[in-house]
């Protein structure tokens, strides 16, 4: 097996604009908006298609089914068999996104779902002047209360905390986190491979055939069912950076289910995961060529890539493009205690900061692992009310 790069399913959803094509340079159609480009899938009827090699036309799906552990690596499929764990897609949020929430795993068998849980990441590839998110549930919800602002129409600022967004951030959503992007984010998303989600507010979408009038009727209860109802100090993941060979390596969020890291070199890297899984890397800024096991594939800004298991590959960035430094982000499935904590423990990072690449709250899979308290990084409404009343609320302080 070599690097695989796929052509992108594409969503034409109610909220997308032009930026992949206008920003990303992207081959989609230029006369619709599209809103998410789904780069590497295995969901159902929604695949991505090999582009080079001699497996090119062959779907992630087939691959699956041809390869299995070889694919994914053993220690994958023996945890995951068949399903393929991850689903890596970019985000154009010309229009504001759903108020929206994910079940668990949990909630999603229970509830007789067909896809499992989902917890996901974002990265902001991109944040206009004014660009904003909503994420995490306001200090004071309740379910009552939750009930009762979908009532009256206050789905958005009524229910969730909303912040500044920034390029090169990281949002760390995890299952029951409710959240929404506001207009004026591209962002990249790793996630569980699941469409699993509950919106209360579908405005646009059922009308476009998104959504059943009859499952929109149904979501809010379910949303005010399995929402996590608790608030942290902040709502971007703190990074943890470390050199790796002369590049750039840094790690912006982590769970059970996947790691998200940021690359940046303007030098040859050579990248080999000994956990022998296999890895997706997806560029953001500048080009590079990718060789391994015989074949080579260049790739520029918003295109991706997956690593089968045990492939290594050399990295030789492009001079031409991003002043000659390749940025890229890199995501697998975790065995946290090896590939996390002890790793950064060697490298001198304190637990604090390792637990913070997990955000706060119930969603954090570090901090039992680290064994720090489960309110680490939570936030008291008497603290939270303190801090509005000093007006000294800040995406950069903890309380």
């Amino acid at each position: 097996m070599y690097p695989l790069k796929f052509k992108p399913y594409l969503k034409f959803y109610p909220y997308g604009g032009r930026r992949f094509a206008q920003v990303l340079e992207m081959d989609v159609p230029r006369d619709r908006d599209v809103a998410e480009s789904w780069e590497v899938a295995d969901h159902g009827e929604e695949q991505s298609t090999v582009v080079n090699g001699p497996l090119g036309g062959q779907t992630l799906r087939q691959l699956m089914q041809q390869f299995g552990a070889e694919l994914v690596g053993a220690e994958i499929h023996a945890r995951y068999g068949d399903y393929f764990p991850l689903l890596i897609k970019f985000l154009d949020c010309d229009k504001r996104l759903p108020a929206h929430m994910h079940p668990s795993d949990a909630h999603a068998e229970r509830l007789g779902l067909q896809d499992k849980g989902k917890t996901e990441a974002w990265y902001i590839v991109r944040a206009d002047a004014g660009g904003e998110a909503y994420c995490g549930s306001r200090f004071d919800l309740t379910p009552q209360a939750f009930r009762d602002a979908i009532e009256q129409g206050d789905g958005y600022d009524g229910v969730m905390k909303k912040t500044p967004t920034t390029t090169g951030e990281t949002y760390f959503v995890p299952a029951g986190r409710l959240h929404a992007l506001d207009a004026g984010n591209l962002a990249f998303e790793v996630q569980q491979n699941s469409d699993a989600g509950f919106g209360w507010d579908w405005a646009g979408f059922v009308e476009a055939g998104v959504i059943s009038p009859e499952e929109a009727k149904r979501h809010p209860e379910l949303a005010v069912e399995c929402a996590l109802y608790e608030d942290g100090a902040q709502e971007q993941t703190k990074y943890v950076p470390v050199d790796e060979g002369g590049a750039e390596r840094t790690f912006c969020a982590a769970c059970k289910h996947f790691v998200l890291e940021r690359w940046r070199s303007d030098k040859p890297l050579t990248l080999h995961d000994e956990s022998l899984r296999f890895n997706t890397l997806t560029v953001i800024n500048g080009a590079a060529n990718f060789s391994g096991n015989g074949e080579t594939i260049h790739a520029r800004r918003g295109e991706s890539l997956l690593l089968p298991a045990g492939v290594g590959v050399e990295i030789r960035p492009e001079a031409l493009t991003g002043g000659g430094q390749v940025e890229f982000l890199r995501c697998y499935v975790p065995d946290l205690e090896r590939d996390v904590i002890s790793r950064l423990r060697e490298r001198g990072i304190s637990d604090m900061d390792i637990a913070w690449l997990g955000s706060y709250g119930a969603g954090n899979d570090l901090l039992p692992l680290l064994n720090l308290p489960t309110d680490s990084f939570l936030v008291t409404p008497e603290e939270r009310r303190a801090a509005i009343e000093r007006g000294k609320q800040s995406r950069d302080e903890t309380f």
